[in-house]
């Protein structure tokens, strides 16, 4: 008899431990964050309200950190080039 479907679980298990891996990879980049806006170097001060309104993001091995006034700024200039 054979079988309805076939799984390929090495394929998945590879893809899944890559996933893994990668996802600590950018955790450990979030924990060396810079300690200012890379903008407009404003100093980044660790409380509630700018750990949810400012921006991180992590390409490669960069992280870059930007407030909110800049974040709207870079927003416009995207929006303007579409």
């Amino acid at each position: 008899m054979k079988k309805l479907r076939k799984i390929d679980t090495v394929k998945r298990k590879k893809e899944r431990k890559d996933a893994r891996d990668r996802l600590a990879a950018q955790a450990t980049h979030m924990l060396d964050h810079p300690e200012d806006c890379c903008v407009c170097h404003t100093p980044f001060e660790r409380t509630a309200e700018t750990v949810l309104t400012w921006r991180v993001m992590v390409r490669d091995e960069t992280v870059r950190l930007t407030c909110p006034d800049c974040w709207g700024v870079i927003k416009e200039a995207l929006g303007a080039q579409e």
